[in-house]
């Protein structure tokens, strides 16, 4: 081989790997302008799931919000029925202890022979507070009290709730503890279950028949002395 053949052999492999770093270059340019790419890609796709997630975090907010509203909402507006309800309830209530009142007046006057008749008596001591719908008494003679609850339409747990009041009768009301003291149902509605659990009980019942108030209780019926004993 010529000193010139050499040379541009020399020459010619020069050229060859200046291509090849040339080719090698632009490879890694183009494998880094892809992760570049990617790169972003990535940071996009991310910045895409936090703004989804405050996205909805924001509606989960704006649902409890509203949700809140809505149940405080609905809390006034039941609170607002149950007023109504009860001011109603309690309004027929005091509509049937005025309209039957006089027959029971004569009731207890004549029939049970006492001198004093009190509607609406509430006391409050000790902690405890008792509201009854009339209280009739005599302090001489028959030395006796009578505890009567009013009704339109009688419950099981009103005949309860009764008992409850007659045993905390002589403690509420010690001016009468030393006398007998009887327990008396008035309602327009008694059932037949309920007439006979009351007579058990020991306690008077009284039904609207016309428009007077009667005592129903069986003839043997045995009433109950709840006062205190001895």
């Amino acid at each position: 081989m010529t000193d010139q053949e050499l040379r541009d052999l020399v020459a010619e492999n020069s050229r060859a790997l200046a291509q090849m770093r040339e080719q090698m270059q632009e490879q890694m340019r183009e494998k880094a302008e892809q992760r570049r790419i990617e790169a972003e890609q990535r940071s996009f796709e991310a910045e895409q799931r936090s703004f989804e997630a405050e996205r909805r975090q924001a509606e989960f907010e704006k649902n409890r919000k509203d949700s809140e509203k809505s149940f405080r909402d609905l809390n006034k507006y039941l609170n607002k029925v149950s007023r109504e309800i009860g001011y109603i309830g309690n309004t027929f209530g005091r509509f049937t202890e005025g309209l039957f009142l006089p027959s029971l007046e004569n009731i207890l006057l004549k029939d049970f022979g006492l001198d004093t008749v009190a509607p609406r008596i509430q006391r409050r001591q000790n902690g405890s507070f008792v509201e009854l719908d009339v209280l009739a008494f005599s302090n001489s003679g028959k030395n006796t009290a009578v505890v009567v609850e009013i009704k339109s339409k009688l419950r099981d747990d009103d005949i309860r709730a009764f008992l409850g009041q007659l045993a905390n009768f002589p403690q509420l009301f010690p001016e009468h503890k030393e006398k007998k003291l009887y327990g008396m149902i008035a309602a327009v509605g008694i059932s037949a279950e309920q007439k006979s659990k009351m007579e058990r009980l020991g306690i008077y019942v009284v039904q609207i028949t016309g428009d007077v108030f009667k005592i129903i209780s069986s003839k043997n019926f045995q009433p109950r002395d709840f006062g205190l004993k001895e």
